[in-house]
């Protein structure tokens, strides 16, 4: 840093810091980032500093550059199934659905489901014929009386400020959802849960390529 280098090579340098501390220096590093100016290039494992810290990450996949990309963008946009589940924590859900064109609306289907999709998003997926694979995060779940989708809760795990619920619809089909502690949901309750398709992703089950966004 006293020399003033054009660039910086972190290789996980707070893997060995208790989680405070870890928090404290990913400031510290963000802090020295916008006051230097210079490049920092930063390997590591941890999401939340990649998340936090980067203003591009590259994602690696057994060898092979996965995406490269901004944090929201990976976030909100992936473009193979692998980044929409190893990117979020707790990982996106996944369900294999047919998306039907009828009239003018779009739904995705099947044993288990059948909700609405926002033409933006049903109108490409349709096109691919037979099934997709549906990617929807456990935040954009939410428990209604109105929800479209019915099941059984099969395990709560308490997270503090959220409670991960483990809905199964049907024996092919589950759902983790994060509800609020105040809910009192217990193990074995029955649930309906409203998606929210304006977030909903779909990928190619032969490809994992995004059909959204490739």
């Amino acid at each position: 840093i006293v020399r003033k280098p054009k660039a910086f090579l972190f290789d996980e340098p707070l893997s060995n810091l208790d989680a405070k501390m870890r928090v404290q220096m990913r400031a510290e590093i963000s802090k020295l980032h916008s006051q230097l100016k210079s490049t920092m290039i930063y390997v590591t494992h941890d999401q939340v500093e990649a998340m936090t810290m980067a203003d591009r990450i590259a994602v690696m996949n057994r060898g092979r550059l996965e995406a490269f990309d901004t944090p929201d963008d990976l976030y909100d946009r992936p473009k193979t199934l692998f980044i929409a589940g190893f990117v979020g924590n707790p990982p996106m859900n996944f369900l294999e659905v047919e998306v039907r064109r009828e009239g003018d609306s779009f739904y995705a289907v099947n044993e288990a489901l059948r909700v609405e999709v926002p033409p933006e998003r049903g109108e490409p997926a349709s096109q691919h014929g037979g099934r997709v694979i549906l990617g929807i995060r456990p935040e954009d779940i939410t428990l209604s009386d109105a929800g479209e989708a019915r099941g059984e809760v099969f395990l709560v795990e308490p997270l503090g400020r959220d409670d991960l619920l483990d809905v199964h619809l049907d024996a092919a089909n589950r759902l983790n959802v994060l509800a609020d502690p105040e809910e009192r949901i217990r193990a074995g309750d029955g649930v309906a849960l409203a998606l929210d398709m304006r977030r909903v992703q779909f990928f190619d089950p032969q490809t994992e390529q995004s059909l959204l966004w490739c």
